[in-house]
């Protein structure tokens, strides 16, 4: 399994660029729950935060600036400017935290949200126009373990050293990390190749267009989400939506139940933040080697099962009452589910990836699992107030196997979708070329 020098690079780029994404995310996702359960917030209330990270959902909405021809020559310099804009947010939140308190903080983490999703289109074009498909596992560990050790700094780390060194001090640091990471974007290669010309059979001039020529990002926004609600490509939606559900609608209900057994800051973020995102990079690492040595349907069932055991292993711990050992090896073996599954889900859908329109193609199936980490997350909130986390907690575990019935013909629709996945957009672009 060895890896050439070139992708080696890519790599240490991608992870890079990914822990710098995960600090405002961890920050979000992993301190202000804590916070905002102390001061009584319900679980469901908490959990309709989700608008803070709304970005994360809508990316696909400009995502095609990724791809236009004269966006990618200056790929590498618009993502150092996003790199220092997201520092620059982060070191923000220090000042509001005595002047504006909560209102600001949401406003910011808004913004993070903005700027870090839009880096991200960035980021994943290149990686899924770089990475041949013996690269995409070890890609997207590189993409789920740099994220995650990005989520320990601004997770974990304002839940431990917030305590001791201050919140502002902290927050700092963070902003620096993230500044440090855009160092990362200079060790891109530049991406400039334009994809080869559409050659039409009446030999018209204006009728020859080039993939990538610009036109309204809407107009190629929905020729996609008419290809992929089409009967070729629905199980890879049907995937992206639902493989990681039952996993978000589990680790929802973490922090704010061990916040009500009596857990402190300083033990939720070393063992659910730092123990458990730890444990998240060491399955991501493992989720590359399985997607290796595995073919992807393979690979994605038993991710998928392993999953489904480790949910059902933190509600048992629930249910006894949340003693630290089991509850902390538990959570542990979760996070490390949920690393290996995301991998092996992120580069399956880079398979399913028209590389050509991979900003934009790309962008719209990981968007999907975004919308999963809402939707499960709300579902289990919901079922948690209402019949208990260790009701909701087993029937996430169930909904993790769910998934497993779209694994048969996968192969062949991840291929098609590859393959057809923008053909509508040129199909349209050729009639538009030809009556000029």
């Amino acid at each position: 399994m060895r890896v050439d020098p070139r992708t080696r690079r890519v790599l240490a780029a991608l992870t890079l660029l990914y822990t710098a994404q995960g600090i405002p995310f961890g920050f979000a996702a992993e301190y202000l729950p804590v916070v905002l359960r102390e001061m009584g917030y319900s679980r469901t209330h908490i959990a309709s935060l989700f608008w803070l990270q709304l970005p994360w959902q809508l990316k696909a909405l400009w995502a095609s600036v990724g791809d236009h021809p004269r966006v990618r020559p200056h790929a590498r310099r618009a993502l150092l400017a996003i790199q220092c804009a997201l520092a620059l947010t982060m070191a923000a939140y220090a000042p509001a935290l005595h002047h504006g308190g909560l209102p600001v903080w949401f406003a910011l983490t808004f913004l993070a949200a903005l700027l870090a999703s839009t880096q991200d289109i960035f980021v994943d074009a290149f990686a899924v126009r770089s990475l041949d498909a013996s690269g995409r596992g070890f890609g997207n560990t590189a993409q789920v373990a740099g994220y995650r050790v990005g989520i320990i700094f601004g997770g974990g780390g304002m839940l431990l050293f917030g305590a001791t060194l201050g919140v502002a001090p902290t927050l700092l640091g963070c902003a620096f990390l993230i500044l440090l990471a855009g160092v990362g974007a200079f060790a891109l290669r530049d991406d400039t190749a334009a994809p080869p010309p559409i050659a039409q059979p009446d030999g018209d001039r204006a009728a020859t267009v080039t993939r990538g020529e610009s036109r309204h990002p809407l107009h190629d926004l929905a020729a996609l989400a008419r290809h992929m609600v089409g009967r070729d490509a629905w199980r890879v939606v049907a995937l992206a939506v639902t493989f990681k559900l039952g996993a978000h609608a589990a680790a929802a209900l973490i922090k704010p139940t061990l916040v009500d057994q009596g857990w402190s800051r300083a033990s939720i973020g070393a063992v659910v933040v730092t123990l458990g995102t730890a444990a998240s990079v060491l399955g991501a690492v493992l989720g590359g080697v399985l997607h290796r040595v595995k073919k992807e349907p393979s690979a994605l069932a038993i991710a998928a099962v392993v999953q489904a055991v480790t949910v059902i292993a933190l509600a048992v711990a629930f249910a006894l009452g949340s003693p630290r050992g089991l509850t902390a090896a538990a959570i542990t073996a979760e996070h490390l589910a949920s690393g290996l599954g995301t991998t092996v889900l992120f580069a399956a859908l880079m398979s399913a990836t028209d590389r050509a329109r991979a900003a934009l193609h790309y962008t719209a199936l990981t968007s999907l699992n975004a919308v999963a980490i809402v939707l499960g997350g709300m579902l289990g909130s919901l079922v948690a107030d209402h019949f208990g986390v260790v009701v909701a907690m087993a029937w996430a575990g169930a909904l993790c196997l769910v998934p497993c019935v779209l694994l048969g013909p996968w192969a062949a629709h991840a291929a098609r979708s590859a393959r057809e996945g923008m053909a509508e957009v040129e199909d349209s672009l050729t009639v538009r070329g030809a009556s000029l």
